[in-house]
């Protein structure tokens, strides 16, 4: 009987196909601001909007540090955020133009108002 002397060897790594290489992952921030850009079709309008912008440029800065995988996806994110956040904009200021024509128009404009004729 021999007994074992020192750790036993590490475990062996299944070796890859010949030219197969591994890649770096995604980043998870550029992941997260394509999700909320999606996010802004379904009603989240501005909030999603916001948040894609913020994680996109997070994703970005970091992509350049470590050189994950992730830039097309912050890119898009970062687009889709701006966008959202213009189109809310842009129809906050249509609301408010509407609203202040409503009441303009209302007070510039008096009609008669119907009145009660004896009988």
């Amino acid at each position: 009987m021999q007994t074992p002397s020192g750790p036993p060897p590490p475990p062996t790594q299944a070796a890859l196909p010949h030219g197969a290489q591994t890649q770096p992952r995604y980043n998870v921030w550029a992941i997260v601001s394509v999700a909320f850009a999606a996010s802004t079709v379904i009603g989240t309008w501005c909030l999603g909007g916001l948040v894609a912008v913020i994680t996109g440029h997070v994703a970005r800065h970091q992509i350049k540090q470590s050189g994950e995988r992730g830039a097309k996806l912050a890119l898009i994110g970062l687009i889709a955020g701006y966008a959202a956040i213009g189109l809310t904009l842009i129809f906050i200021v249509a609301y408010v133009a509407f609203v202040l024509f409503f009441f303009v128009f209302a007070a510039t404009h008096s009609h008669p108002s119907p009145s009660v004729s004896p009988q």
